[in-house]
C-alpha cells in the first residue's frame, strides 16, 4: 500500500504479524518538508493496533535535519507508548552523517527488515 506522509515524501507500507513495515522514499522536490512524520505513523499505529515499527531507509536521496527530528520524536513517542521502532537500511553514509547528531546512541543500525524484526546484526559470512 503507498501512502504520502508528508509533502515530497512517498511510503511504501506492509503488514506482518505484529509489525508495520514502513519503507520511506525521498525527500522529493524542494519543497519537501518531513514535519508530521511522526504524528502520521503514530496514527497510523493507532489506528491498526500495531505497536512495532520497521522503518526502511534504504531509498533516502539525503537527510534533512527535520525529517532527522522527526524520527527522534516517533521513537520517543513510540518507546512512551510502550511500543518498538526498529531503522534498517541506511547507507554507511548517512549513518556517518547522523553519528555527528546522537543518532547511534539511540538507534541501532540494521542492515534489513529481517535483521530488524529479528533484533539483532547478523554477520556477512559465517566464522
Amino acid at each position: 500500500m503507498k501512502v504520502d506522509l508528508a509533502p515530497g515524501w512517498k511510503t511504501s507500507l506492509e503488514y506482518g504479524p505484529n509489525w508495520l513495515f514502513i519503507k520511506l522514499h525521498g525527500p522529493f522536490g524542494e519543497t519537501a518538508d518531513a514535519s508530521g512524520i511522526a504524528d502520521s505513523i503514530v496514527l497510523m499505529m493507532q489506528q491498526d493496533l500495531v505497536d512495532r515499527i520497521v522503518l526502511e531507509l534504504d531509498e533516502l536521496l539525503h537527510l534533512p535535519s527535520d525529517f532527522v527530528q522527526e524520527l527522534f520524536e516517533l521513537r520517543d513517542r513510540v518507546e512512551r507508548d510502550g511500543g518498538l521502532l526498529r531503522v534498517c537500511g541506511l547507507c554507511d553514509e548517512h549513518w556517518d552523517e547522523l553519528d555527528s547528531r546522537d543518532f547511534t546512541r539511540r538507534f541501532v543500525p540494521f542492515r534489513n527488515r529481517e535483521e530488524a524484526v529479528l533484533g539483532f546484526y547478523r554477520p556477512n559470512k559465517p566464522r
